[in-house]
């Protein structure tokens, strides 16, 4: 997207207050209403579930910004979406299953990690002195189109996988009316409440302007090292997927969702390496991750969605991470160097800060008392932590000469 359509929405919003919130309010009152006239899709104790959840990453929130503003408006956004996104699906007539909370997790995640890419690049650009109604316009020109197609990737999965076995098509509808809903409070409720409510004077950290530059040096120190992690990385891909194909079940699904998601960020991004290095090291991850976990207990079979409900969320922060990098190689930059350091300098915080928050949630809701729902969420938890440690990390320094 170009960035002046940022810039031009910012000012159309903050020149039309009145109509734009007539209009953001009457679309979530109408939305959120379903839950007054049909029966809530969603049991209360999976609700106060993910209420726990986003309390809590709420909470951490505070402290990782050094904001309390942005954490409470993380949590508004994050229960406005959540209560339109249960209305909407009442609207529909959508009634969810025990498992189908899965897809209330995922969207969780979703609405989560938009929130604080945008946020967190906001904060940067007020770190550097920009005023907050600009850095609303240069957060949404930097996130908008990662954070669309990470949405539309995470529900074309659900929308895959439920294309092979109709008893997930009720996840796919979640997913999928839940990343709309959550790419409409990114591009409006967000920039609207921000144009109005004004966060703490130049908040920020030293590190929102360098990322983990600093890391990937001290990392670089040991060259031998980092290529013998890259070939036993591969050597432990190959054994891994060899080991899960042994119990995974729908196997045609996973398959399909890959080959789609990797055609959508091909048709976006025209890059096949770079596609095929997001899709990748996600997916390594989830494997390494599965079967670690999946080895220190007994399993005669495992279902196809404890893959896809973690690799839809993974996804998302590789594709922000690589939408960075493709944007310094269309740019100034040409080598792989270059780029690496442009994106961990500009959304490597961002990403961790994600991690760190998602962590928390899932952590709670590790604990929850449906076992595919708590399996599904210490799985991702992990999962996610390995994501970010080979792209933070691994890649970069691997990349990056010394």
């Amino acid at each position: 997207m170009n960035g002046r359509w940022a810039y031009d929405w910012v000012q159309i919003m903050a020149h039309n207050l009145p109509l734009v919130w007539s209009v953001v309010i009457g679309s979530m009152l109408l939305m959120s209403s379903g839950l007054l006239i049909q029966k809530s899709p969603i049991q209360l104790l999976d609700a106060a579930w993910v209420l726990m959840s986003l309390f809590a990453m709420s909470g951490v929130a505070i402290k990782l910004f050094d904001s309390l503003k942005t954490a409470a408006l993380l949590l508004i956004v994050s229960c406005f979406v959540w209560l339109s996104l249960l209305g909407t699906l009442a609207w529909f007539t959508v009634s969810l299953s025990s498992s189908s909370v899965l897809a209330l997790v995922v969207v969780m995640t979703m609405v989560v990690g938009n929130l604080v890419h945008l946020l967190a690049t906001l904060l940067r650009e007020m770190a550097r002195g920009a005023f907050q109604h600009d850095a609303i316009a240069e957060a949404l020109k930097l996130n908008a189109m990662p954070i669309l197609l990470s949405n539309t990737t995470t529900a074309l999965g659900f929308l895959v996988a439920g294309f092979y076995h109709p008893q997930w098509l009720d996840m796919a509808w979640v997913v999928g009316l839940g990343a709309i809903i959550s790419y409409m409070a990114i591009v409006t409720w967000v920039p609207l409440g921000l144009l109005n409510w004004f966060l703490e004077f130049r908040v920020g950290h030293y590190d929102d302007r360098h990322g983990f530059l600093e890391v990937v040096k001290k990392m670089q120190r040991f060259p031998v090292w980092l290529s013998s992690m890259v070939w036993l990385s591969l050597a432990l891909l190959v054994f891994s997927l060899v080991y899960l194909s042994q119990f995974m079940t729908s196997l045609n699904a996973v398959w399909m969702m890959l080959l789609a998601c990797l055609g959508l960020l091909w048709l976006v991004w025209k890059d096949w390496q770079v596609s095929l290095m997001a899709i990748l090291s996600s997916l390594a991850a989830i494997v390494l991750v599965l079967t670690g976990y999946f080895s220190l207990q007994p399993v005669a079979e495992l279902s196809a969605m404890i893959l896809i409900v973690p690799l839809g969320i993974v996804l998302d922060d590789s594709i922000h991470y690589f939408s960075r990098y493709l944007r310094s190689k269309q740019g100034f930059f040409k080598s792989a160097e270059q780029c690496h350091r442009y994106a961990l300098s500009t959304v490597g915080r961002p990403i961790w800060l994600t991690t760190q928050l998602l962590v928390v949630g899932l952590f709670v809701l590790a604990f929850h008392p449906h076992e595919w729902v708590a399996q599904a969420s210490l799985v991702t938890l992990l999962a996610t932590l390995l994501a970010s440690y080979i792209m933070l990390l691994w890649l970069p320094a691997y990349q990056l000469k010394p």
